[in-house]
């Protein structure tokens, strides 16, 4: 006979049961958005040829798969946790779920574009011919990116705003802080990528074209810094007295 985890490691204790009727529906429209994102591409290829054409874009949709699976996993997570199911979270999930559905192809397209680097955006069936065009996907993405991080922020916020309902312990109420504060920093940098963008010029130096995408990278230092000032605060909190 197995156990329910009762506690994350961090010692979060799982408010959250069974699975609800708004989870099981969240679950199924990001099952359906890799769906959509698998079969988008056309149709069976119908020989070799058609096939190795058809295999350059994996790495896209593993990248657009990891993306998915990164806010699926954040919206699971947060249930798990929190375990409320309210008028506002059923809100927040429904939001989540349409912006899923309604950005799944440009974030594909995005990271095949990335991928490849060139006119030829592989399986996809487009090409990013110019900056102009560049432009245009840098700035959808960023938009589509910052949007649902924000969900994802609204749902710790409204975390933060229960704590005396929850009965959130002091480490538990800073991980919600730390939680609030990571997506917060990834929805500022969505909207700096797009907003590089935009205002970068078709004249600027051919370099600078990736600069938006680059700026991405900052989420992993970010993240890695505000990690272990959770850490460390943690290690306050929970040190004898």
């Amino acid at each position: 006979m197995t156990h329910r985890q009762t506690s994350d490691r961090y010692g979060f204790r799982f408010r959250g049961g069974e699975n609800t009727r708004i989870e099981a529906f969240t679950d199924a429209a990001f099952a359906f958005a890799v769906t959509l994102l698998m079969i988008g591409g056309g149709h069976v290829p119908a020989n070799v040829t058609e096939l190795m054409g058809a295999l350059r874009g994996v790495p896209g949709y593993a990248a657009s798969f990891a993306l998915l699976c990164l806010f699926w996993h954040a919206h699971y997570t947060w249930y798990r946790r929190y375990g409320i199911e309210d008028g506002r979270s059923i809100l927040l999930s429904l939001l989540l779920v349409f912006l899923v559905l309604i950005y799944v192809y440009p974030l594909h397209m995005m990271f095949n574009a990335a991928i490849f680097s060139g006119s030829d955006a592989g399986a996809a069936g487009f090409q990013v011919r110019s900056w102009a065009d560049w432009q245009v996907m840098y700035i959808v993405f960023g938009v589509a990116y910052a949007s649902m991080c924000v969900v994802i922020l609204l749902f710790y916020l409204h975390a933060l705003q229960s704590h005396d309902k929850l009965q959130l312990d002091p480490v538990e109420r800073l991980i919600t802080q730390s939680g609030a504060l990571r997506w917060t920093t990834g929805a500022t940098i969505g909207l700096l990528s797009a907003g590089l963008a935009l205002v970068l010029g078709s004249r600027t130096p051919g370099w600078t074209y990736s600069a938006p995408g680059a700026v991405y990278w900052l989420i992993a230092v970010c993240n890695i810094g505000l990690r272990g000032r959770m850490r460390r605060r943690m290690a306050v909190l929970r040190a004898p007295t």
